[in-house]
């Protein structure tokens, strides 16, 4: 008599399975640095030499995690969208916000790659990025563009909404991340009626836009105008050197230079050495070591850029989008004067080398802070739309231009020779995108 086999422990395809939903949880818990692959083994119930036999290594792992993380979280949403526009940005986003809701310990995982966690560029950031513009894709499909105003490009337009779309689900991740295993929290931040009226109010405004037709600005008083704290946060990177030593000063000229022309990898302690004509003890005799070179010469260049930048600058404009412009072109021109700073500064912010990434992401989190407390100053709000919150419309014009900024990192990142080329690209998209915001995507009247 033949008699069923009874399996008494999963196949291999389920135990890769488990495997994979235990490295997801345990990622999203103690991050890619913190994880454990014995507690990985434990929550899978599994060997741990099964884990290297499926993945070969904690990394191949994580690689995998993030896959099967991406796969489910960014599925394409099921069911036709909306033909349009708004109608669909709405949509789009309570989808996303149930997608969310699903799978919060995948929305944990991918929120350490999202938000203020994706100020420098990673292989991990840019595979989430890919996976999204699936989704972007998908959300511009089909899309009714006889709504929009004309002489408008439609396709920035388009663009425009899909990026409110990523600003806000980038927020909800990262707060559902904060919210940990708070299940009633999390339910309140992606509850659907909140998400809709929240979405309402953006929607509204990038319809007739966030200001009052010919409406002018008046000088407001400058309440936190200190940018000499701005310039002084490289001092958090490397402490400036006393004034003197030629030594010194020639050879952070010299890593300057070849840190941008070759990034860090390529610019040894020896070709510095040679180039700025010391022995290479001096070096280390200064900087104590490579990646504290590195530190010096991205903080002095932060230091000459940013001092350049408020010495003799304009009196702030208090019209929001008037000095988000002046800035913007501000900027431009002395990255153009100063390439070796730029190059060196952009690729530092772009995709720090791995000793000194953890410096860079705090001192990118609190310049960007400060950035953006500058900018606000002074700003009159006066002209917003009766009937617009000023709040909302600078969260608004805030969310796409920091999108704005991480997209072009990691475009940097992963093409670091586009330069200044990427750079002009960048400003000219920021400058449609906020004249949309400041007029409206909808013929008036």
């Amino acid at each position: 008599m033949n008699v069923p086999r009874v399996h008494l422990e999963p196949e291999l395809g389920d135990r890769r399975q488990l495997i994979l939903a235990a490295a997801v949880q345990e990622f999203a818990e103690h991050g890619r640095e913190g994880a454990s692959t014995n507690r990985i083994a434990r929550k899978a119930q599994v060997a741990k030499g099964l884990i290297f036999r499926y993945f070969t290594s904690k990394e191949g792992l994580f690689d995998a995690a993030l896959d099967h993380a991406c796969e489910h979280l960014f599925a394409p949403p099921r069911g036709a969208l909306p033909a349009d526009p708004f109608q669909r940005l709405e949509e789009f986003v309570v989808l996303r916000a149930r997608a969310i809701e699903a799978h919060p310990v995948l929305a944990r995982f991918i929120a350490q790659f999202r938000g203020r966690s994706r100020l420098v560029a990673s292989k991990a950031t840019r595979r989430v990025d890919r996976a999204y513009d699936n989704l972007r894709a998908i959300f511009k499909e089909g899309v009714q563009i006889e709504v929009f105003r004309r002489g408008w490009d439609f396709a920035a337009a388009l663009e425009l909404l899909s990026l409110v779309a990523e600003a806000l689900e980038e927020r909800f991740l990262v707060a559902v991340q904060q919210a940990g295993e708070n299940e009633g929290e999390i339910a309140s931040i992606l509850d659907a009626k909140g998400v809709r009226e929240r979405v309402r109010r953006f929607t509204e405004i990038l319809k007739w836009g966030a200001y009052q037709p010919e409406a002018a600005s008046r000088p407001q008083p400058l309440r936190a105008w200190k940018p000499e704290a701005f310039i002084a946060l490289s001092a958090g990177l490397a402490p400036a050197a006393g004034e003197g030593d030629h030594r010194r000063e020639r050879i952070l000229r010299t890593a300057q230079a070849l840190f941008a022309e070759r990034g860090y990898e390529g610019a040894s302690a020896e070709a510095i050495a040679a180039e700025a004509r010391v022995a290479k003890g001096l070096i280390f005799h200064y900087f104590g070591s490579k990646a504290d070179l590195y530190l010096a010469a991205v903080a002095d260049s932060f230091t000459r850029i940013s001092e350049r930048f408020f010495d003799g600058l304009p009196q702030p404009e208090p019209d929001l989008f008037q000095r988000m412009y002046t800035w913007m072109q501000r900027k431009l021109e002395i990255f153009q004067a100063e390439p070796v700073h730029y190059q060196l500064v952009m690729s530092a912010f772009a995709d720090p080398p791995p000793s000194v990434r953890a410096s860079m992401e705090k001192y990118m989190s609190q310049g960007i802070e400060l950035g953006w407390r500058l900018l606000l100053d002074g700003i009159d709000t006066e002209p917003i739309r009766p009937g617009v919150s000023p709040e909302d419309a600078i969260e608004l014009v805030l969310m796409v231009a920091e999108l704005v900024s991480e997209r072009a990192r990691g475009e940097l990142a992963e093409h670091p020779q586009k330069g200044l080329h990427e750079l002009e690209r960048v400003f000219r998209e920021a400058e449609t995108f906020l004249e949309m915001l400041r007029d409206g995507l909808c013929p008036r009247g």
